[in-house]
């Protein structure tokens, strides 16, 4: 008796490449989330560095400032923040926390920003408004941080120092 062979169909299945949704690259411009916490970050970093602030100054004259402490606040957190951030902006266009959520401070031509891009064009124009009382404090502080919520994803600073943060590999 001969045996005919069972005729088997092989289904040939081609796996598709699994593409991740979530996935952060290079040159791509920061999530608000990521952005967030590298602010969140640094602006804890700020809190310990301005320890010293309140242990010296004492929190009855922070409560009514002078000009001339004010003046020098001013000048205590700029220089603070050159202490701690001035190295990795310089080389990095970066904070610490954006180095540690990997994303820099770039230029619209995707170059790094400067550091005198940094903190002439983004950092000393927001901090000069905030001392405007009442509107400058509302546009530093509420106005220039929701302006993230826009089409393009970049703070009221950005478009001022024509710079936007983006995914780095470092």
């Amino acid at each position: 008796m001969e045996t005919k062979p069972i005729p088997v169909t092989v289904e040939q299945t081609v796996a598709e490449p699994a593409v991740e949704k979530n996935v952060k690259r290079v040159g791509e411009k920061a999530t608000r989330l990521d952005r967030f916490y590298a602010a969140l970050i640094d602006g804890l970093i700020g809190i310990f560095a301005a320890v010293p602030i309140f242990i010296t100054v004492g929190f009855n004259k922070l409560a009514e400032p002078t000009f001339s402490l004010t003046v020098m606040l001013l000048a205590y957190g700029l220089i603070a923040g050159l202490v701690l951030h001035g190295y990795l902006l310089y080389h990095y266009g970066q904070t610490i926390g954006k180095n540690f959520m990997s994303i820099r401070i770039e230029n619209l031509d995707d170059s790094k920003a400067s550091l005198t891009t940094i903190y002439v064009k983004r950092m000393i124009p927001m901090q000069l408004l905030s001392l405007v009382p009442f509107s400058g404090q509302i546009i530093s502080g509420l106005v220039n941080p929701l302006f993230i919520f826009g089409k393009e994803k970049r703070c009221l600073h950005d478009y001022v120092a024509k710079t936007k943060v983006c995914y780095t590999n470092n």
